[in-house]
């Protein structure tokens, strides 16, 4: 006779899913407790179950994350155990951004050492992958954890050994809250910011991108995939000025054009911080349409140029 595990690991199998939170166990067991008749689990059942699936080694707590597992069964040996994917399981509803999502994108050259995340303190339109609203109609919210580090556990004595990896999180506003896709990382489904907003985000955080040369380079790259409309229309949203006339001033350089572009301009204030690079001085090199200091290097200008 099956048992409530064999439920679990099937739905875990079928999902391809070797990372597990407490929160899947949970909407997993449910979903056996529905289908067989038995009764919903509640905190205690359900605590009970992960600890008798821990002393069975069908699942592991990873070593630096409470209430985060990783599947040994046999199934799993076999799939990628991405460190999106602990990462995505620890805060389901969070979004890969900035760098990460630059070389998720293919835009870089360069192997992001860090792990780049987004996540919104308000209520998410987004609901855990894998999983679907009836789901939720009755199962307690997710506990969203932030792990600083990640680094999976050693599936067989001879792997090498893990290595860690930084995560840096980036807190945005609820309204800011858009731009995202649901992408893959070595078959796994990950949130992930899509490209126009991977682009608003490197103008807007150069420093979590390598820099602004790095970040006018991916802008060329991606020249030819940008939707004008999306990237105006998410500028629009954000509606800061300074934003605007940088993307405004990027997007003709790459001879973009779109018909905000001049109302974006016309509106294009001078002041202190009206800079290309908000890091740096002052500069007397202008650009008089868009009233902003050029304060960058030629060389690191000239990465806009085809």
């Amino acid at each position: 006779m099956r048992t409530i595990a064999d439920f679990i690991l099937a739905e875990l199998a079928q999902e391809r899913c070797v990372i597990a939170a407490d929160w899947r166990l949970y909407v997993y067991y449910a979903r056996v407790a529905r289908a067989q008749g038995y009764r919903l689990p509640d905190r205690q059942s359900l605590s009970k179950q992960i600890q008798k699936m821990c002393s069975e080694s069908q699942i592991e707590r990873l070593s630096d994350l409470s209430g985060v597992y990783q599947v040994i069964v046999p199934f799993a040996s076999s799939l990628p155990r991405p460190d999106e994917a602990i990462i995505q399981e620890s805060n389901p509803t969070a979004v890969f951004s900035h760098f990460t999502a630059i070389a998720f994108h293919q835009l870089t050259d360069e192997i992001p050492q860090s792990i780049f995340v987004s996540y919104s303190p308000g209520i998410s339109i987004r609901i855990p992958l894998g999983t679907t609203p009836d789901d939720w109609v009755d199962a307690p919210k997710p506990r969203l954890r932030y792990p600083k580090t990640v680094t999976p556990n050693k599936m067989t004595a001879t792997d090498e050994k893990p290595t860690s990896r930084t995560v840096v999180w980036s807190k945005i506003k609820p309204e800011w809250d858009f731009g995202h896709m649901i992408g893959f990382v070595t078959q796994t489904p990950i949130y992930v910011t899509n490209l126009e907003r991977t682009l608003i985000d490197s103008i807007r955080s150069p420093e979590k991108c390598l820099g602004l040369s790095e970040v006018f380079r991916v802008w060329r790259r991606a020249a030819d995939q940008i939707d004008v409309d999306r990237i105006v229309q998410y500028v629009d949203r954000i509606n800061q000025g300074l934003l605007k006339q940088r993307v405004g001033l990027i997007l003709e350089k790459l001879e973009k054009n779109h018909p905000r572009l001049n109302e974006w301009a016309d509106h294009a204030t001078r002041g202190s911080s009206a800079k290309l690079d908000a890091t740096s001085e002052f500069s007397s090199v202008y650009s008089e349409r868009w009233r902003l200091s050029l304060n960058v290097p030629d060389s690191t200008l000239s990465q806009l140029e085809a």
